[in-house]
C-alpha cells in the first residue's frame, strides 16, 4: 500500500476503532501491535512522508498504539466490543423471529454484521461518553452551587463582623449620649395623644 492510501485509510478510521487504525485483529498480541506500530509508522512518518496529512495520520496511528498496549485499554475496547456484538446477534435473531429479517440476511460471519456490529459499539461508546460529559456537568453544577453558598456565607460571616466591629466602635458614643440624657433628669419628651370621645 502507498503512503497517501495509507494516509487516507489511517484517517478514515474512527478513533473509538484503534484495532481498525492499526490494521490488527481485535484478538491481537502486544507484539501484533508493536510490528504494525512500527511498519506502519515508518510509511508515514511526517519526516519522511511527502504528505500533508502526514502528522495527523501519525499522531492517531501513535495514539491508537498507546491505547491498545494498555492492557486494561486493550481488554476494555475488546469487551464492549463483544458486548456490541451479542447485543447485535440478539438484535438480529428477534428480527427473524419475528419475520423483519430473513434468516440468510442474519449470517454473523458477513462483513454486514461485522460493520453493524462496530456501529452498535460506535453507539455504545457514544452513549457512555455522553453520560460522562453529563455526570461530570452536574459534578461542576453542584461543585459550583456549593462554592456560591460558601462565598455567601463568608459574605455574611464578613458583613455580621463589620457590623459588630461598628458597634464596638460607636460604644462610646452610645454611652456618652446616655450620660448627657442621664445628666437632663432622663425625661424624653412624650408625644402629646389626642382623647377620643366615645359616644
Amino acid at each position: 500500500m502507498d503512503v497517501a492510501t495509507e494516509i487516507e485509510r489511517i484517517l478514515g478510521h474512527s478513533v473509538l476503532d484503534p484495532f481498525g487504525i492499526l490494521g490488527v485483529a481485535r484478538n491481537c498480541t502486544t507484539d501484533d501491535i508493536k510490528a504494525a506500530y512500527r511498519s506502519k509508522s515508518r510509511q508515514i512518518h511526517p519526516d519522511k512522508a511527502r504528505h500533508d496529512q502526514a502528522r495527523p495520520a501519525f499522531e492517531k496511528l501513535k495514539a491508537a498504539e498507546a491505547e491498545l498496549m494498555d492492557d486494561t485499554k486493550r481488554v476494555s475496547i475488546q469487551n464492549m466490543m463483544a458486548e456490541a456484538r451479542r447485543e447485535l446477534s440478539a438484535d438480529w435473531k428477534a428480527e427473524v423471529t419475528s419475520g423483519a429479517r430473513r434468516l440468510e440476511d442474519a449470517d454473523e460471519s458477513t462483513s454486514a454484521f461485522d460493520d453493524a456490529a462496530f456501529a452498535k459499539y460506535k453507539a455504545i461508546m457514544i452513549d457512555i461518553e455522553w453520560r460522562r460529559r453529563q455526570k461530570l456537568k452536574e459534578a461542576m453544577a453542584a461543585q459550583g452551587t456549593a462554592a456560591k453558598k460558601e462565598e455567601e456565607a463568608t459574605n455574611e460571616k464578613r458583613q455580621k463582623r463589620q457590623a459588630d466591629k461598628a458597634w464596638e466602635d460607636n460604644r462610646d458614643v452610645r454611652v456618652s449620649d446616655w450620660r448627657k440624657f442621664q445628666a437632663k433628669g432622663g425625661k424624653s419628651k412624650k408625644s402629646k395623644t389626642k382623647k377620643t370621645k366615645q359616644g
